[in-house]
């Protein structure tokens, strides 16, 4: 099994250069662009859990909220609340083991933050898994080398330079790196202290799986200050047997010059050195390990590309586990994810709290039941299209989503739309359905403001030559003076009552608009206007006529779905009537706005669910909810 180890070290640079021409723009904005503030995880086995060290480092670094790497099994430890709060992402070369298979089942099952899988080999089963569940990303290109052999090689060197890549974007240069030529080491010392800071962690797990999968020797990990820490009294009992490996960058030179100074002079140490201060100093360190396993290897006449693997260790890699993990993670009752969505973890702390909202979903679940509804009102962005910039500029729904509303049309129920957008929505519904169910929809443009059934969209151009705001236009200055536009991207469009703010980079620029926008309508004193967030944009509205309640003419015969329910967002107006479900965020209100759709289901998977919910006859629509 495997293939020698020197000659995968001939092809890295091929596949440096492969990965470095890579359109890693989905990967960096997974990482690095949307919802930053939400704590990652990384997940890999093997060879693989040392580039998962890489990313959540690297996004710590950059992001500034908490990242770790996991193993699957870890992953499901966890619990079910860190599946389905943080952003999750699975690396696998391959994308066959059963242990990321494992871990992603759970993702799917539970997770409602975002997820993303990473694999470098196409028709893999995890690439033809995914192709189920649209809500997971997945990157996934053929790397140009063969597959590795017993040890993970070009394809770790392929992932850990696209996620540097994803990290630091046009500043990557393939140049920085070369590859040692060591002669073959002399080392008895079957034990190895790897000491590292900063850059250096994720390789000292690349040492740590190496040295054990290839039995070349044991590896103890520590950064330089926790070495300090009792780590170093392994050498006053065990010095004739081991050595330390420091991993050395130019930030942490001085702390490991002074570290090893204090060691004993016959202590053997060797040094793994870069010159870089990068992200790309961590490949640069691998690929001198991966010199230095192969040194080693020669040393201890074993081929680390193929060391022979015993029966008993392809049992363990293949052993059949997934059933027992229900044990770990049982089935949670759909009632308790739809309260802790309300309240959040914490809110199980208080428990008569706890009940108020467990009794409050219920009743609410029960008038659901109750109702007989002629009409439901959706949000659009979110709700009935993907949030991705692709799903944004389709011309038409999408095929699930639009079987489903033909549904409720072919059986005489009104459809309303509440949108930020303008025409373009009005397109995407006549573009999906025949024309005489037109006259069943309206859609209610501009957050509202300009509701029109379905084929009117030319009175749009005469809304639209209405004068702008003043108070829009007191907002829009004041934003320029405060944020200009060559401090941070954003782009502006006036309309008469609504001014829209879009094409921002990241997260943190959204809440740096959106904290400013809501200091200046308190200092302007500008009381006709409101901020909402959608998921794609953000709109300052004159809120007595631009408001997503317009669109709904009957509340009692009216069932409303969105996605952004929470306080800020632009569905808060319209899920506050009694009759309203969201896909994502929620209010805090206990008789409204209520997400009951089952644990995982997010978007427009929860839209789907809640459609399949109800029963329609003669016009009137029925709901059949359990929780």
């Amino acid at each position: 099994m495997g293939k020698p180890f020197n000659s995968e070290l001939h092809q890295i640079p091929t596949t440096i250069q492969w990965a470095a021409q890579q359109d890693v723009s989905s990967l960096s904005k997974f990482l690095f662009g949307e919802n930053k503030q939400t704590p990652l995880v990384c997940i890999g086995s093997g060879g693989s859990l040392s580039a998962c060290h890489y990313a959540a480092m690297l996004s710590r670094q950059r992001n500034g909220v908490v990242a770790v790497a996991m193993t699957p099994l870890q992953l499901m430890y966890s619990g079910r609340e860190i599946i389905r709060g943080s952003k999750l992402l699975f690396l696998s070369a391959s994308g066959k083991n059963k242990d990321i298979l494992n871990a992603i089942k759970y993702g799917v099952k539970y997770n409602e933050a975002g997820m993303m899988s990473l694999t470098l080999r196409k028709g893999n089963p995890t690439e033809e898994f995914l192709q189920q569940h649209s809500k997971v990303q997945h990157w996934c290109e053929d790397i140009p080398t063969e597959k590795d052999g017993f040890l993970a090689t070009n394809s770790l060197v392929a992932t850990f330079t696209l996620i540097c890549k994803a990290a630091v974007g046009f500043k990557f240069q393939v140049s920085s790196f070369k590859l040692l030529n060591l002669e073959p080491l002399n080392l008895k010392p079957s034990n190895f202290l790897v000491l590292f800071g900063a850059l250096g962690e994720p390789v000292a797990w690349d040492i740590e799986s190496k040295l054990t999968e290839a039995a070349l020797g044991s590896a103890l990990l520590s950064d330089y200050r926790n070495f300090g820490h009792g780590r170093h009294h392994w050498f006053a009992k065990n010095k004739n047997n081991s050595c330390i490996i420091a991993l050395v960058t130019p930030v942490e030179k001085e702390l490991a010059d002074k570290t090893l100074a204090c060691m004993p002079a016959d202590v053997p140490v060797i040094y793994i050195e870069t010159e870089l201060e990068t992200p790309q100093a961590s490949i640069d360190l691998l690929l001198k390990v991966f010199s230095f396993v192969n040194a080693l290897g020669e040393a201890r006449g074993i081929d680390p590309g193929r060391p022979g693997v015993p029966s008993y260790g392809r049992l363990l890699y293949n052993l059949d586990y997934f059933k027992l993990t229900n044990r770990i993670l049982p089935n949670e009752p759909t009632l308790n994810v739809a309260v802790r969505r309300k309240l959040g973890v914490a809110g199980e702390e208080n428990a008569s709290l706890w009940g108020h909202y467990s009794e409050a979903c219920q009743r609410f679940v029960r008038r659901l039941n109750r109702g007989k509804f002629t009409t439901v009102a959706f949000d659009y962005d979110g709700t009935l299209s993907a949030k991705d910039h692709a799903s944004r500029y389709n011309d038409k729904l999408r095929d699930d989503i639009k079987n489903a509303l033909l549904r409720l049309l072919d059986n005489g129920a009104e459809i309303r739309v509440a949108t930020g957008r303008g025409k373009s929505v009005g397109s995407s519904f006549e573009k999906s359905f025949d024309e005489k169910y037109w006259p069943q929809i309206k859609v209610g443009y501009y957050n509202g403001a300009c509701l029109l059934a379905l084929g009117d969209e030319e009175k749009l151009k005469e809304w639209k030559k209405q004068p702008f705001d003043s108070e829009l236009k007191v907002l829009s200055d004041e934003l320029q003076r405060r944020l200009p536009k060559d401090c941070i991207k954003y782009e502006l469009t006036e309309r008469n009552q609504q001014l829209s703010i879009e094409e921002m980079i990241s997260d943190a620029d959204t809440e740096l608009l959106y904290s400013t926008c809501r200091e200046i309508i308190w200092d302007k004193q500008l009381r006709g206007i409101r901020v909402w967030l959608s998921s794609h944009s953000m709109d300052i509205v004159v809120y007595h006529e631009a408001n997503k309640l317009r669109v709904i003419e009957d509340v009692e015969h009216t069932l409303c779905i969105g996605d952004y329910g929470s306080v800020e967002g632009n569905d808060y107006e319209m899920l506050t009537v009694p009759a309203s479900l969201s896909v994502d965020k929620v209010s805090r209100n206990a008789e409204s706005c209520w997400n009951i759709a089952p644990v995982g289901m997010v978007g427009l998977d929860a839209t789907l669910y809640y459609l399949s919910r109800l029963t329609i006859k003669d016009g009137v629509i029925k709901c059949k909810f359990k929780v």
